[in-house]
């Protein structure tokens, strides 16, 4: 919508995870290293804890993308399964194709012959699981059980679990004791202090192609109030200023835009502050239709 206007080259706050837009602040540095260290260790489950919106996903991508051809990696978005769902998860990441009425101890067979054959070839082999926090339990057991195969010399599989604070709750459970105990590196993502956000947008922005100056000062300080340095809610925030911005016909966005950008995602910013009315950001928007063009601009 307001690329063109911004003179920006892709949307610098989009909600899509996108690991060319990753920021590498303190706490994500911390989170890769600690991947770094672990996955060169080869052995126990690895734990990256932190709220919705903190940038775990997006951490994970990275990652990812840093992995060389020694690495083979399995990546579950749907942790929301039974054990047999699981395996059938695993097995299909793993390139491993099998029909739904298998048995479940027969997919667990194939699972270890791949990951014998994979050992073979040199590679490592890194199972992610996002929203690990919603796993049921009998899923965790089966989870724990596979990464119980291994040669004689190390781990056939090594796992990292993303999640929620929830997922901290879950395994500190007495009967998730087993578990707990094989976690041998863990981080947290928290969200960002002012100086963070700062550095945040600016880096954003940038990547874009934007300028740096398409934020003033005010109008930073005040994404950074309103998000509490959470990366989701300022991508929300910034983008929908923006937009507001595009819509009056402005090349920067002020104070006013950021407020009426807060105004409107009163829910997602998680507080009743705002400085105006719900209608705010509409009647910004609207008046896009009245600028002189402005109905061409949405097109």
């Amino acid at each position: 919508m307001y690329l063109e206007h911004f003179q920006l080259q892709q949307k610098p706050f989009s909600l899509t995870p996108d690991r060319d837009m990753f920021y590498l602040g303190d706490a994500q540095q911390k989170a890769l290293n600690t991947l770094a260290i672990a996955l060169q260790q080869g052995e126990g489950f690895i734990k990256i804890s932190g709220e919705v919106g903190t940038g775990k996903t997006t951490l994970c991508r990275k990652l990812i993308a840093m992995l060389g051809e020694s690495y083979h990696v399995a990546h579950i978005n749907n942790s929301f399964v039974n054990p047999c769902e699981f395996k059938l998860l695993l097995a299909h990441e793993l390139g491993v194709a099998l029909n739904h009425d298998v048995p479940s101890y027969r997919i667990l067979l194939h699972i270890q012959k791949q990951l014998v054959h994979l050992a073979r070839q040199n590679k490592k082999v890194v199972l992610i699981i996002d929203e690990a926090q919603a796993m049921p339990r009998d899923t965790l057991e089966a989870l724990r059980l596979i990464s119980n195969l291994e040669t004689g010399k190390r781990k056939l599989i090594q796992i990292i679990l993303l999640g929620q604070p929830e997922l901290d709750e879950l395994l500190a459970r007495q009967d998730m004791r087993q578990l707990n105990q094989r976690i041998a590196y863990q981080a947290e993502l928290k969200a960002m202090d002012k100086v963070d956000a700062m550095s945040y947008l600016a880096t954003r922005v940038k990547i874009a192609g934007g300028h740096e100056d398409l934020f003033t000062e005010k109008a930073k300080s005040l994404l950074f109030r309103f998000s509490l340095g959470n990366p989701r809610i300022l991508n929300i925030l910034a983008d929908k200023a923006l937009m507001c911005a595009f819509a009056k016909g402005a090349k920067q966005v002020s104070k006013a835009e950021v407020e009426a950008a807060a105004a409107d995602s009163k829910a997602a910013i998680g507080t009743k502050e705002r400085s105006l009315p719900n209608w705010a950001l509409a009647a910004c928007l609207a008046a896009a239709i009245i600028i002189p063009g402005g109905l061409g601009l949405w097109m």
